[in-house]
């Protein structure tokens, strides 16, 4: 029996895991050629096809699907026996990619929480990337991602970091010259402005104290994919704009901005995403419990 060469195994499994030559030549600090060659080694050595390969696409052979999840367990064994030692000596190292909608930049505290992470493990390279999706999570190599509202079906796990209140607000001027909104359903008179991305599109959902609630269809003629230009637009008495308590909590308390209909407004929820294919790290479980601490 030839040697087992973990070099091999590792580009195969990184190839998969990432769909892409070039994506796995990045990650392993590698040509694009090198990376090419070794799946052809490991190929001749096994004597058989695992990745078909055509310009655009690459898919896996039965033999190729195989050994990926087979080495998948043996790769995450390996993780999970190195996060022990870290945890032994009490040490944090390596990368963490964290993705991030970019509207959470204006929560101070979670801004605080990541920043006194950074400096309670200065042996942890931490990247954050701004953005929405949770797609492709293992190909972009994101260890984990946050996300804003209810969890859609997906086999990622998830914690719940902790509640956001909602706030519907205008300015005094707007509020002045068009009048207060009395019930949900008066909003139809109002030019209301909505985050593009919205879950409910042009819909805002509205909370009754008999746990019934109520989705009132908008004016929405302006739309924005930034939630803090939306409340900048609301600040100069442009409209009606349905923000993130964080992000207008200020200007309520300095009465910039009046908050509307505030019986009637909801919460939604700030969860941690992971992958659920790969072994949490014990870098991701501190990062996790050091957010948990004490987050309001």
């Amino acid at each position: 029996m030839k040697k087992l060469n973990l070099n091999l195994v590792t580009t195969f499994y990184t190839v998969v895991k990432n769909h892409s030559f070039s994506q796995a030549a990045d990650e392993l600090v590698l040509s694009k050629s090198v990376v090419s060659k070794q799946i052809r080694q490991l190929e001749n050595e096994l004597q058989c096809t695992l990745i078909q390969r055509t310009t655009r696409t690459l898919s896996l052979t039965e033999q190729g699907q195989y050994l990926y999840e087979r080495y998948s367990k043996v790769l995450d064994d390996i993780k999970e026996a190195h996060d022990v030692i870290d945890q032994r000596n009490d040490t944090l190292s390596g990368s963490l990619k964290i993705r991030l909608p970019i509207v959470l930049e204006h929560d101070l505290n979670l801004m605080q929480k990541i920043g006194s992470f950074a400096q309670a493990y200065p042996n942890v390279e931490l990247e954050v990337i701004y953005g929405y999706t949770l797609d492709d999570l293992v190909s972009d190599g994101i260890d984990l991602a946050f996300h804003i509202g209810a969890m859609p079906d997906s086999s990622f796990r998830c914690r719940k970091i902790k509640d956001i209140g909602t706030k519907v607000v205008a300015s005094p001027v707007y509020i002045k010259k068009n009048g207060i909104p009395e019930a949900p359903s008066d909003l139809k008179k109002y030019r209301c402005m909505n985050y593009r991305s919205c879950l409910t599109k042009d819909k805002w959902r509205f909370n009754f104290p008999d746990a019934s609630h109520e989705y009132v269809e908008l004016n929405s003629t302006i739309r924005s994919d930034s939630e803090a230009m939306l409340v900048e637009m609301a600040k100069n008495g442009v409209g009606v704009a349905c923000a993130l308590d964080f992000l207008v909590g200020d200007y309520i308390e300095r009465e910039v901005l009046v908050s509307l209909l505030t019986d009637y407004t909801w919460s939604t929820e700030l969860f941690v995403v992971y992958p659920s294919t790969v072994v949490m790290s014990y870098k991701v479980r501190t990062f996790i419990d050091h957010l948990l601490k004490n987050t309001n």
